[in-house]
């Protein structure tokens, strides 16, 4: 199977095991909106996109930037775009400028005190500079991207944290994966970490039995506190001093995901996830959460099932356009709900600077909506004038956008 499909697949078990558990979520199961997810909120993208802009990125010949179809991670502050397109090989980090003039960029894999090991996620912190979670390390950069502070989290418990934010002066919000099981038999995953004492104060919130690697959690700012998500999970939890609440849920009628399929064990993982992408028989919230003005966004596996045979599956060697992978966006204060394949496949995960949505196309996918026309003419006649900017046809082009509720 091709590399970034096996990729694609092999996190879907992974985050597949989390759902979430919360006292509040039967106490206040009544005061927030359930939306239903069916065919009839499937929408075009024409008709869901708004305010929406290509950014090319002008990227020099000879900057060290490859792509060994990871999928990208961003992170986007009030006027910069920081992007890291492999974790692993070549942990190179690129700095844009909100119109996709390159800034700077550093390639500095190694032990020295200046370097890292990878670049497992990228974030901010509370000035809005660079962050970075490297292997067991969590990375504070300068406006140069040279390291100011490395904190050593290996010291504190061997997790790993997968998503982060800053929280109160010198605390972050951190989502982790490896924990230890609860007496009760559950996860908990969510934490306040302690940059100067070094310690996590987990929060309450409880996820399901999991294999303890992959995928567990997902953190934005939401008004005065923060959404938290889980993969396989109906609900997304608003916390905010100190009190965790459910803000909204998802239901998929007969197409929910049974119980017993958010409890399988580790050993069972494979197994449930060959049977899922084959059958589709029930929908699959991934569980990752942003959020751009009043705009929720997660992605949704199913909707339209499209089953395939365990040969078609096996012979596969990249992911079909019409994929059933969808955008699903939420309003909860008007209640309104919309679902629409932004990008054809899977395309990575959206991220936002609050205001905006943005996601990075890659060569083979910014061409395919030129080719395909899937954006709509308006859209795509300004995907080809940004396209005929880029310094190489083989670069990336950033789309950002909103979402339309008129």
């Amino acid at each position: 199977m091709h590399m970034k499909l096996y990729r694609a697949f092999l996190l879907l078990p992974f985050v597949s095991l989390f759902a979430c558990s919360s006292d509040s979520e039967n106490s206040n199961s009544e005061n927030f909106p359930s939306f239903q997810i069916t065919e009839d909120i499937i929408q075009s993208p024409e008709q869901v996109l708004g305010e929406v802009e290509f950014i090319p990125l002008k990227i020099p010949e000879g900057t060290p930037i490859q792509f060994f179809g990871f999928d990208p991670n961003m992170a986007i502050s009030d006027d910069r775009i920081f992007l890291n397109t492999d974790p692993y090989m070549n942990p190179s980090i690129h700095e844009f400028d909100l119109q996709g003039k390159h800034i700077q960029s550093i390639a500095r894999k190694g032990g020295g005190p200046n370097e890292y090991e990878s670049i497992d996620k990228l974030g901010l912190t509370e000035e809005g500079r660079l962050a970075a979670i490297s292997r067991t390390s969590l990375l504070e950069f300068d406006e140069k991207l040279d390291i100011q502070n490395r904190i050593n989290l290996r010291q504190v418990g061997s997790y790993f944290v997968i998503d982060f934010h800053p929280f109160e002066e010198k605390k972050w919000l951190v989502a982790l994966r490896g924990t230890d099981p609860e007496e009760d038999g559950y996860f908990k995953n969510f934490a306040v970490f302690d940059r100067d004492s070094l310690t996590y104060e987990f929060l309450p919130l409880k996820s399901y039995p999991a294999s303890g690697s992959g995928e567990a959690g997902s953190i934005v700012p939401y008004e005065e506190g923060f959404l938290l998500n889980f993969g396989a999970s109906d609900t997304i939890f608003y916390y905010s001093k100190g009190t965790i609440q459910p803000l909204l849920s998802m239901n998929s009628g007969d197409r929910s995901m049974p119980e017993e399929s958010r409890l399988q064990p580790e050993d069972k993982a494979d197994e449930e996830l060959e049977r899922m992408i084959a059958t589709q028989t029930y929908d699959f919230y991934f569980g990752n959460v942003e959020v751009a003005g009043e705009t929720i966004n997660t992605q949704v596996f199913g909707i339209t099932p499209k089953p395939l045979s365990p040969s078609e599956l096996e012979e596969m060697e990249e992911i079909p356009a019409d994929f059933p992978v969808y955008e699903v966006f939420m309003h909860p204060g008007t209640k309104q709900i919309k679902a629409s394949k932004v990008v054809p496949g899977l395309g990575g995960m959206p991220f936002s600077d609050g205001e905006y949505f943005y996601r990075l196309l890659y060569t083979e996918t910014w061409n395919q909506l030129l080719e395909t026309g899937q954006l709509g003419e308006k859209h795509t006649q300004a995907l080809q004038i940004a396209s005929e900017q880029l310094v190489d046809q083989e670069d990336p082009i950033v789309i950002r956008y909103k979402v339309r509720w008129d």
